[in-house]
């Protein structure tokens, strides 16, 4: 059984547009607890309780053991082995995981996001050794997430959204990112990017992610928003 302690709590606002018409969708792995005893104190993780449209799904050697290695497999666990080692074998140790997913259909503010930080926050210090985040393929150890998504308290878009380069040919480069479901918007794709643009691009991007994340909007009902960039 979980439960929340009170306290009053700082709204994470949507500063340029509040209004949203988009589902924001958030998926994370928290691998080496069922949250079995979980306490969730308000004061403490920034969490008034989980948001309405995110489940919690644990996974064990009691219930479908084999959900948990399907989160240890691919190219993201292989490069998490090579560059990681040492968090890869923790993690390859875990039995257990919990699944923190679901659509979030009252995007007006930011809160739903900080509840869900708060709440994965509170597993790291219930037995979870670290976190998967497959939107934005990365994997967090347990420090990594405190320093850099927790203890900032505030939303930091671009921690949360990674922007990935892809040669295209002909020394061509395209840019999308991953992760700006997270906020109920679009990913962005620019394609044909020139090497010597690529660090103007890098910035726009960032400016970007965070606009969209603050409640700025395109005018796409896809959910990747396909940019143009003309060169002088």
């Amino acid at each position: 059984m979980m439960t929340t302690t009170s306290d009053a709590l700082a709204d994470w606002t949507r500063e340029i547009d509040p209004a949203c018409d988009q589902r924001a969708f958030l998926f994370y792995v928290a691998f080496g607890t069922t949250g079995e005893g979980l306490r969730l104190s308000r004061s403490k993780y920034r969490c008034d309780g989980i948001p309405d449209g995110i489940e919690l799904m644990a996974y064990g050697p009691d219930n479908r053991p084999e959900v948990v290695d399907t989160f240890r497999e691919g190219c993201l666990w292989t490069e998490l082995q090579a560059q990681r080692p040492e968090l890869a074998e923790i993690i390859a140790a875990q039995t257990a995981c919990v699944v923190v997913r679901g659509s979030i259909s009252d995007a007006t503010t930011l809160n739903y996001f900080r509840n869900t930080i708060g709440l994965l926050t509170c597993l790291l210090d219930h037995g979870s050794v670290g976190i998967y985040d497959p939107q934005s393929l990365h994997w967090w150890s347990p420090s990594d997430w405190k320093t850099h998504v927790f203890e900032p308290a505030s939303p930091q878009p671009n921690t949360h959204v990674v922007t990935l380069v892809s040669e295209q040919g002909d020394g061509l480069l395209w840019f999308h990112t991953r992760g700006l479901r997270k906020f109920g918007r679009p990913d962005l794709s620019l394609h044909n990017v020139a090497a010597e643009s690529q660090q103007t691009v890098s910035s726009l991007f960032g400016r970007l992610i965070d606009f969209q994340a603050y409640g700025g909007r395109f005018r796409t009902n896809r959910w990747s928003a396909r940019l143009h960039f003309q060169r002088a």
